[in-house]
């Protein structure tokens, strides 16, 4: 076995280790996002109590519920997204770096990097929007 033949081995791998550990953590990410919030986000069949204060109650609740429910599955919804954009990103420098890419190239890639972790990660836009907080 020459070197090249090595290194082209060593290149697929890392390639295929990074997607299948980006795949891998989108799984368990969605089986954990299903755990927590019971299944399908539906609303549940219209059984509440008869007594009018207590059924407005009720479903206040529920809709509570759900609201919450789908804020936790679009919370974990972006987190995978993010996680396979950086991970994406990041095999795309690393295969640039061993083509030879310029210097402006690659610190281009970590601009965009830095702007997701910036805008997701720590939430930076938020700083300027009014009645907003962290």
């Amino acid at each position: 076995m020459d070197s090249t033949t090595i290194f082209v081995a060593v290149v697929v791998f890392i390639v295929m280790s990074i997607i299948g550990g980006g795949i891998t953590i989108a799984v368990v990410l969605y089986q954990f996002n299903l755990l927590i919030s019971g299944g399908a986000l539906v609303v549940p069949p219209d059984t509440g109590p008869e007594d009018a204060m207590e059924r407005i109650a009720w479903k206040k609740e529920r809709d509570d519920k759900l609201a919450s429910k789908t804020r936790l599955s679009g919370a974990y919804r972006t987190g995978v997204m993010v996680l396979l954009w950086l991970a994406l990103l990041t095999a795309i420098e690393f295969v640039a770096s061993m083509i030879g890419v310029s210097t402006v190239a690659m610190f281009l890639i970590a601009f965009i990097k830095a702007a997701i972790i910036l805008q997701f990660f720590m939430h930076v836009s938020s700083l300027w929007l009014e009645g907003e907080s962290h």
